[in-house]
């Protein structure tokens, strides 16, 4: 049973999937919540682009309130909440989403946030070239602002814990595992 719920946020680029490598490497379960997303734009037939990315975000916000992507990924994740002591939900934008989760999980919560500059998030995403990504800092920043009216922002603001990743790579793993360590150390021994 879930004893900590680390949940996971940043803007895109920012390094959460270096977060989530870490802590599946860790052997914590990571429930993203993009999956949800993706999921269903392919049930749909879409393409998997930007666009459609962010006009099913939106419809499945519209249609279901702030907290739809977590109201949508709940059953998973109280399953897989069942067999872990830690799990990280990645991908967190809302407080709705927050609320969500907390209303239907019982354990203790830790909310955190990545951080990087914008410059250095679009290098990054650049470089990886994911499906879906922007293609230039005008999608980026069209992306971010999208993102930011989901209440990411608040999100952010209420962090338990805040990493700036904006250097070197095998610091930023070294802090994330030091951290992980600790929450297990805390929570799960």
């Amino acid at each position: 049973m879930c004893k900590v719920v680390i949940l996971l946020t940043g803007m895109p680029g920012s390094g959460k999937s270096i977060f989530t490598d870490v802590a599946r490497k860790k052997g914590i379960p990571v429930v993203p919540l993009g999956d949800i997303v993706r999921e269903e734009v392919i049930k749909r037939g879409l393409e998997p682009t930007l666009t459609n990315f962010l006009a099913i975000a939106n419809e499945l916000r519209r249609t279901l309130g702030k907290g739809a992507i977590a109201k949508l990924a709940i059953n998973k994740v109280v399953n897989v909440c069942s067999a872990s002591c830690i799990i990280v939900i990645d991908g967190v934008r809302s407080l709705e989403e927050v609320d969500t989760f907390k209303k239907n999980i019982e354990a203790h919560f830790l909310i955190v946030a990545i951080h990087a500059s914008p410059r250095t998030r679009f290098t990054r995403i650049v470089l990886r070239s994911r499906q879906g990504d922007p293609k230039n800092f005008e999608e980026f920043e069209k992306r971010d602002f999208e993102e930011l009216s989901w209440g990411m922002g608040n999100v952010i603001a209420l962090a338990d814990t805040i990493f700036v990743n904006e250097g070197d790579l095998e610091q930023f793993i070294d802090c994330v595992e030091s951290f992980l360590l600790k929450v297990l150390r805390d929570w799960c021994t």
